[in-house]
């Protein structure tokens, strides 16, 4: 071993700073290939299991029930109240223009009158 490389394998042990750093260089290189190494493959076959996704598809159907019964009975009240509130302006809107059309009609009357 030279002079150099005797220094070199001292400073080392005398640089505690630098110790570390090579040990958390080695520990993250370690983790990296460790990720690397648990990343499932897409290319393993799964089985499928005919019974289970059947399972599957009633649970979901059941919650699909569920939830639109659970909406209808919170949307139910309200619409009614849309629908009131519509009915009351679709009414006022009516009663103006028979209004209107009767006046109309008594102006038009008037004038034909007044013509005579």
């Amino acid at each position: 071993m030279s002079e150099e490389e005797g220094d070199a394998g001292g400073s080392k042990d005398l640089n505690p700073l630098i110790a570390r750093v090579g040990e958390l260089a080695k520990r993250q290189q370690e983790e990296s290939l460790r990720a690397v190494e648990e990343v499932p493959l897409l290319t393993e076959i799964v089985e499928r299991d005919p019974a289970k996704e059947a399972a599957n598809a009633a649970r979901d159907e059941a919650l699909a029930a569920d939830i639109e019964r659970v909406l209808v009975v919170r949307l139910i009240p309200e619409l009614n109240k849309q629908i009131a509130g519509l009915r009351t302006e679709l009414e006022r809107q009516l009663r103006r223009s028979v209004r209107e059309a009767v006046e109309h009609a008594l102006a038009a009357r008037k004038a034909e009158t007044k013509k005579k």
